[in-house]
Formats: structure tokens, C-alpha cells, sequence
């Protein structure tokens, strides 16, 4: 049953919200001065964004067997032991700690004890982190709204479902595709549209996009392309940027989102400013559509730049 908001709880947000929101504080009750901060001044949009985002975290849960607190308790270890010691090491040495996928697999990805509770605290701090839910945000109501009814869409690396969620709710495509190098991530998306019902709405598919096959049999073939927190984790991500000029259609648009300043324990591609992230988009043969930054709750967009703090840069870019 989810919970209905307590008296303080923040004006506007959704029953699913705050259920989230109350798990997190039963099991992490000083984490709730941070949850304020967060909310503070969230628009109606994006409140609604973020109650898309809890109901499908709550959805989920239900159909894993695991309670709302079990996500909220990995939501804790995410913030207090994987990405807290990241933090320090950038705040210390200004630079990722890890600088190759080699390492990052067998840090992260091929070890289960982290990478489990790492996956569902980020589908957590999709919905409570200001920058998060800003860039679902960005694309839910501000991307999908511009693309072109009947296009044909592809995600690459999907992550936990949840753009693909928003795609097929607030988009209008003839076809949806989703590819990831993972076997498991592809098992665990398919998973979360069938929980949906939705399993027949997505061509989910084991691809790498550095692939020749990729580029053979799709070059020029997609109107949106979505490749939202990918880039950080490539050894080359110019080589990935000028793959995915190639797949686009020629009016197609590719929507990006990467982190500036944003240490994790399988992050290697450093950016430093929006700037940075919009050079190396242009460096790609892309020319930019539109661009926005969110920084972290309470920290204005020159605080974020001065301190090094996280940015979600945000970026609309088509073939130049």
C-alpha cells in the first residue's frame, strides 16, 4: 500500500513519491534535511516527472519481491560507501579514481555484492535528487514533446528502464529499439517492461555500438536517440559520439546526458563544465539543438563550477 504524504511533506508531490520518500527516512532518518533541500522549489512539472519515476520504483519493488526499504536501505549504501569514497578521492587528487573499463568491470560491474545495490540506489536518486529527476525532467517534457510523432527511437544502454518508460509514456514513436553490451542489462530491462506490460512495444537486443554490425545494419536508420549516462564510462567516447551521428536519420536528434564532475566508482571520462560536454559533442560532427545544466540541489550553476561539484548536462544535438 503506498503511503499518503505526512503533514510536512512536500506540496504537490504524489502518493508514490512519497512513499519513497518515507522509506528512505525510516531507514535513513538524517538524510531527510537532504530530501527537503531537494524538493525545494521542484516545479509541478517536475514533481509529476518525479512521481512517474517513484511509481515505477514502486512497481518494480512489488514485482522483485523486495520492499520499498530494501531499495531505500541500497539507496544509503550508494550514497554512504560507494560514491562517498569517490567523492573524497576527486575532492583530494581532482580526478576519477579508475581510467579503464578493465578496471571498472572487475571493480563494479562482474561483482555482484556492488553492483546490485548500486543499481537500485541510482533508480532511487532518479526520483530524489534534484539533478537526477532534472534531466528525466528535461526529457520527458521538454525532448519528447519536439520529436516527431511515428520516429523510430532507439536508447542505448537503457540502464534500468526508466527512459524507455518515459519514452512510450510521453512519446508518440511508430518503433522503439533498446541496445546494451550487457546480457544481464538486457535481461533486466526486458524484465521491467514485462512488469509494464509493455515487453511488445520494445525491440530490446544484446548490441554494441562500436559493433560493425551496429553501423551495417542501421546507419542513418533513427530519428531519436537516447544515450543518457553512457559517455562516463567509456575509455572512447569520441569514437561513441561518431557512431551515433552515424545511426541518425538525416533530421534525426540524439538526446545526451552526462555528468560533469560526477565520481563513481565506474566512471572514467572526466568532464569538467557544460562547455566541456558540448565540445566534445561538436568534435563528433554533431551540431548542438539546445543545452541545460542542473546542478545539485542547492548549489547554483557557478557554485557547482567553482566547488567541482556534480552537473547533469543535458544536450540536444543533430547531424551537422
Amino acid at each position: 500500500m503506498i503511503e499518503t504524504p505526512d503533514p510536512g511533506f512536500v506540496q504537490g508531490a504524489g502518493p508514490a513519491t512519497s512513499a519513497v520518500w518515507n522509506s528512505v527516512v525510516s531507514v535513513w532518518p538524517e538524510h531527510e534535511k537532504f530530501l527537503r533541500a531537494s524538493f525545494a522549489g521542484r516545479s509541478p512539472d517536475l514533481l509529476d516527472t518525479t512521481e512517474v519515476i517513484a511509481d515505477l520504483l514502486a512497481r518494480v519493488s512489488r514485482a522483485s519481491g523486495k520492499s520499498l526499504e530494501s531499495f531505500a536501505a541500497d539507496y544509503r549504501h550508494l550514497c554512504e560507501k560507494i560514491v562517498y569514497p569517490e567523492e573524497l578521492h576527486f575532492a583530494r587528487e581532482g580526478r576519477y579514481r579508475l581510467t579503464t573499463f578493465a578496471e571498472a568491470d572487475r571493480e563494479v560491474y562482474s561483482n555482484p555484492a556492488v553492483m546490485g545495490p548500486y543499481m537500485n540506489g541510482l533508480f532511487v536518486s532518479d526520483a530524489l535528487w534534484f539533478n537526477h529527476a532534472s534531466a528525466m525532467n528535461d526529457f520527458a517534457k521538454v525532448y519528447l514533446p519536439r520529436a516527431a510523432p511515428g520516429g523510430r527511437h532507439l536508447e542505448i544502454g537503457p540502464g534500468h528502464g526508466m527512459l524507455l518508460h518515459l519514452a512510450l509514456r510521453f512519446g508518440s514513436f511508430a518503433s522503439l529499439a533498446a541496445w546494451d553490451v550487457s546480457e544481464t542489462s538486457v535481461r533486466h530491462v526486458r524484465s521491467v517492461l514485462a512488469t509494464l506490460g509493455q515487453s511488445d512495444r520494445v525491440d530490446v537486443r544484446l548490441m554494441d555500438l562500436a559493433s560493425d554490425r551496429a553501423l551495417t545494419e542501421n546507419r542513418g536508420r533513427f530519428d531519436t536517440i537516447v544515450f543518457s549516462e553512457v559517455l562516463e564510462h567509456l575509455e572512447r567516447p569520441d569514437l561513441a559520439l561518431e557512431r551515433i551521428r552515424d545511426l541518425l536519420a538525416p533530421d534525426g536528434t540524439v538526446w545526451i546526458n552526462v555528468p560533469a564532475n560526477g565520481p563513481a566508482p565506474d566512471h572514467l571520462y572526466l568532464l569538467r563544465s557544460p562547455a566541456e560536454a558540448e565540445e566534445a559533442v561538436r568534435s563528433a560532427g554533431l551540431e548542438i539543438v539546445r543545452a541545460a545544466a542542473f546542478p545539485v540541489a542547492g548549489a547554483t550553476l557557478d557554485r557547482a563550477l567553482r566547488k567541482q561539484l556534480p552537473i547533469s548536462c543535458v544536450l540536444t544535438a543533430k547531424r551537422a
